[in-house]
C-alpha cells in the first residue's frame, strides 16, 4: 500500500480530518482512491469552473451569456467519467443540468458589471507554525468595489441558505483571510463574501458578507496545529454521522 507524503496543509485537508479523522487516513496518507464521485461535488465544481469562465472572460472585456456558461458546465461535468458519479436525493444528470442553467442564469443577473476584479484561484502560501507545514490555498476571487474596498471572495452551491452563525464561523474564509494578508493585503480594509447559489425550487444567489479578527485568525492557527499534532500522532477514529451515507469510502471505513 503507498503511503502519501504530506508536504503542505490546506483547508480541505483540515475540514476532511475535523469530519472525520479516519477518512483523512484513508484518503491522504493511505491514498486509498474513492468508490465514486458524489453528484453534488461534480455539479458544485461544474458550476464553479462556469463561474470562472465568466469571470476570465470579463477580464478580457467580453461576456458570456448563460446559455455559454452552461457549455463550460457541460465541458466540465463531462470531463469527469459518468459511471462513477453516484447520485443522491432523486438527483439526475439531466435534472442537475437543468438546475445547472438556472444557477449560471441568477448568477448572471446579479454580476455587478461595476466591481473590478483584481485577481482570481489567488494561490498562497503561509506558515503557521513551524510544527505545521505549509499551509497551501486558492483564493476564488479578489475584488475592489467601487467604494475601494477590497473583498475576498468564496462561491459555493448549496442546497440551503446559510445562517449567520455558519457565516461568522466559517474556517475557509478564515482561512482566506489569513491567505490575504500573505499575499499583501490589509486585514484591516479587507471584507470577506460567500457568494452562495442555492439549489432550492426557486433557485437565488445570496451574498453573505463577514469580516475576521485577529483572534479569529489565532484561533484557527491553534486549531491547525492541533489537528496536525494528532495527524503526527496517527489518531485516526471514523466519525460517524449522516456524511457517511455518501462517503466514498464507507466499504473502506466498515473494515476499520
Amino acid at each position: 500500500m503507498t503511503e502519501g507524503t504530506i508536504t503542505h496543509f490546506s483547508y480541505s485537508q483540515l475540514n476532511t480530518y475535523l469530519m472525520c479523522p479516519l477518512r483523512y487516513k484513508l484518503q491522504y496518507v493511505e491514498l486509498i482512491q474513492p468508490a465514486f464521485t458524489t453528484a453534488a461535488l461534480a455539479f458544485g465544481s461544474a458550476v464553479h469552473e462556469a463561474v470562472a469562465a465568466f469571470y476570465k472572460q470579463h477580464l478580457l472585456g467580453e461576456s458570456l451569456r448563460p446559455d455559454q456558461m452552461l457549455d463550460v458546465y457541460r465541458q466540465a461535468w463531462n470531463s469527469r467519467n459518468g459511471a462513477d458519479v453516484r447520485f443522491f436525493n432523486g438527483d439526475g444528470e439531466e435534472s442537475l443540468r437543468e438546475k445547472a442553467l438556472q444557477l449560471v442564469t441568477v448568477f448572471h443577473q446579479a454580476f455587478d458589471p461595476a466591481v473590478e476584479v483584481l485577481g482570481m484561484e489567488e494561490f498562497f502560501e503561509v506558515r503557521l507554525t513551524e510544527s505545521v507545514p505549509p499551509f497551501h490555498g486558492y483564493i476564488d476571487l479578489i475584488e475592489l468595489t467601487p467604494q475601494g474596498r477590497t473583498t475576498i471572495v468564496d462561491l459555493k452551491t448549496a442546497g440551503r441558505k446559510l445562517t449567520k452563525a455558519q457565516v461568522k464561523t466559517n474556517l475557509q474564509l478564515t482561512a482566506y483571510s489569513i491567505g490575504a494578508q500573505a499575499l499583501g493585503f490589509d486585514s484591516n480594509d479587507l471584507s470577506l463574501r460567500l457568494d452562495v447559489l442555492t439549489k432550492t425550487k426557486n433557485p437565488e444567489m445570496t451574498r453573505y458578507e463577514t469580516t475576521r479578527t485577529d483572534q479569529q485568525r489565532e484561533r484557527f492557527t491553534r486549531l491547525t496545529k492541533h489537528v496536525w499534532n494528532s495527524i503526527e500522532r496517527e489518531c485516526w477514529f471514523p466519525r460517524q454521522d449522516w456524511h457517511c451515507q455518501q462517503c466514498a469510502w464507507a466499504e473502506t471505513c466498515a473494515k476499520w
